[in-house]
């Protein structure tokens, strides 16, 4: 059926002279080309030789004295702050970090092992040294940031955040551009204003998001990623040039004190809302929903402000959901690294989410186990059909196990991405979390490492693009396309 309409689409498509379409024609050649792009994407697999990444290990080595991971685990010991450090408890902290990144970081080896780390610790002990009596504690966490700079990983953060520069979405929501045959325009009196340079590019098409405007018709707005504030982009037209003001997202979903899971239903739509997979009692409840939208003709997936949390719950929605895609959740490639002192480390930072079984596998693999990586390869992603809509809804909170799911789902026919791009944080996982005992600095690294589509479709840095960029209320916006198209 949908061969059919689309074929019948393109036909159709030969007489419309400009892109802002008020017709069911218009809506379905924009999702025909959301799939043959999200089609594309799932041949942009990296060529991996996994093994330059998993070198053996030391099969019995824990790295570390049982004193040692609890001078790094009691986190209550640790509140508080210091300010000034001797030079000898700087280089106990630096020590410990890279020691933890040596023993227990899924990613150590692929960001350069031992010769790339261990010239950042000696960079970092001759900035504490260099100091001398200045020495504090902002000094060292400084010098970790930049002397670990090269580790381009989203989960890897010093003190709360991430040391990688994330990029944001900037937008003009004012000003509505269409497209025809020749390029993108404003109208104006009557008359269209075709543009033909953005920040003196004539790429222009890297500047037009595809949008909603308030009414629920698709349009363009003049939108880019950048990891620097941006506040202007000068636009060149035909007959003039101007300036729009760009800005950042404007977050519609408050995190605190919310609901993690709801579903309701809006104008006879079926709404599915999930902030969090970090809590059985909502991840069940949305594993349950997956059947309803599986069978339901238009539904919206809200993932906005979903920072991720157990995967377990994203891998058993998927197999309800769409069986064949469960597997792709992980990427092509998914490495996880077992050693003893990550599985006790990791059982520190997570006990109060794991279950008996969990927690015994880890504390049995740290007495008395062995140092290995386990490595899950799928094949390449394969397309799934499906003749019903689902809107996924995110920004750039939907994060780690939330962006599991988009990486999945991209390989689903009719599953368009409504919002703004993601977080960035598919490489690894945030298994563990070390307070440094002398400076309090908190560090917190993953024991996983994975690898998906190419940077084309996905960094760290920009996280997943949406199909439709929406920088205000995406959930508005995408009621009122539905309601414009009679979807």
């Amino acid at each position: 059926m949908m061969k059919v309409l689309y074929t019948l689409t393109c036909l159709l498509m030969l007489g419309i002279s400009g892109y802002g379409y008020t017709g069911h024609e218009g809506f379905y050649a924009e999702v025909k080309e959301i799939n043959e792009q999200h089609a594309l994407e799932t041949m942009r697999v990296p060529d991996v030789d996994i093994k330059t990444y998993t070198p053996e290990m030391k099969a019995l080595e824990v790295g570390f004295t049982d004193e040692e991971l609890c001078s790094m685990t009691d986190y209550g010991k640790h509140k508080g702050s210091v300010s000034r450090l001797t030079y000898e408890e700087a280089a106990e902290d630096a020590d410990l970090i890279f020691r933890v990144l040596k023993n227990c970081y899924g990613a150590y080896f692929y960001f350069g092992g031992d010769k790339v780390f261990e010239r950042a610790k000696k960079n970092v002990l001759s900035d504490c040294k260099a100091a001398g009596e200045n020495l504090s504690v902002g000094i060292l966490r400084e010098s970790f940031k930049r002397n670990l700079g090269f580790v381009k990983d989203g989960h890897f953060w010093i003190d709360n955040g991430p040391i990688l520069a994330k990029a944001v979405y900037y937008s003009n929501e004012e000003t509505i551009f269409l497209k025809d045959e020749k390029g993108y325009y404003t109208e104006q009196d009557g008359k269209r204003n075709y543009v033909s340079l953005v920040d003196d590019s004539d790429e222009v098409e890297n500047y037009m998001k595809r949008s909603i405007n308030d009414e629920g018709m698709l349009v363009y707005r003049l939108g880019m990623l950048s990891a620097d504030e941006r506040e202007m982009v000068e636009v060149v037209f035909d007959n003039r040039t101007e300036e729009f003001v760009l800005e950042p997202p404007k977050f519609e979903i408050n995190t605190d004190n919310i609901t993690y899971y709801s579903d309701y239903e809006v104008s006879g739509i079926l709404v599915i809302a999930i902030r969090s997979f970090m809590y059985e009692q909502d991840g069940s409840r949305f594993v349950r929903s997956a059947e309803t939208v599986r069978n339901s003709k238009i539904s919206i997936l809200d993932m906005r402000g979903n920072s991720g949390g157990m995967s377990k719950y994203v891998t058993d929605w998927l197999d309800i959901y769409a069986p064949a895609l469960s597997e792709y959740a992980s990427g092509n490639i998914y490495v996880h690294r077992r050693s003893r002192a990550a599985d006790y480390l990791t059982y520190k930072n997570l006990e109060k989410y794991l279950s008996n079984e969990e927690t015994e596998r880890l504390l049995s693999n740290y007495r008395s186990g062995s140092n290995g990586w386990e490595i899950k390869e799928a094949s390449a992603f394969v397309r799934s059909e499906n003749n019903n809509f689902l809107f996924v809804l995110v920004d750039s909170r939907t994060f780690s196990a939330g962006e599991w799911l988009i990486a999945a789902v991209r390989n689903k026919d009719n599953v368009i991405f409504v919002g703004t791009n993601s977080g960035g944080g598919l490489m690894s996982d945030n298994a563990i979390k070390i307070v440094l005992p002398n400076s309090k600095i908190n560090i917190q690294c993953g024991t996983g490492l994975g690898f998906y589509y190419d940077d084309t479709v996905f960094t760290e840095e920009t996280g997943f693009s949406p199909d439709i960029w929406v920088n205000t209320d995406a959930m508005q916006h995408t009621l009122n396309l539905i309601a414009y198209y009679g979807l």
